[in-house]
């Protein structure tokens, strides 16, 4: 993870923002006792996905169940999934 200031993201904007691109990393810029992060728009819906997700209880409620069926050994062989 890089951090940089400001001033410095101001003057390599292009450059800063192509190595958040390549590296996939996240780019945190300090302005004093503040501060945003830059990171690939991709990395940001996949977040945006989870805490949708973590929001919906019922979803939340039916995975924790499946889980713990699957450790109780409370499994069904699929053979046709058309069959569903």
């Amino acid at each position: 993870m890089q951090v940089t200031t400001i001033s410095a993201f101001r003057a390599g904007i292009k450059q800063f923002y192509d190595n958040v691109l390549l590296t996939e990393e996240p780019l945190i810029i300090t302005k004093g006792d503040n501060g945003a992060v830059l990171i690939p728009l991709k990395d940001y819906n996949a977040m945006q996905r989870r805490l949708e997700f973590l929001n919906n209880t019922k979803a939340v409620r039916d995975l924790t169940e499946s889980i713990n069926q699957m450790r109780a050994g409370q499994l069904i062989e699929i053979t046709d999934i058309d069959a569903l």
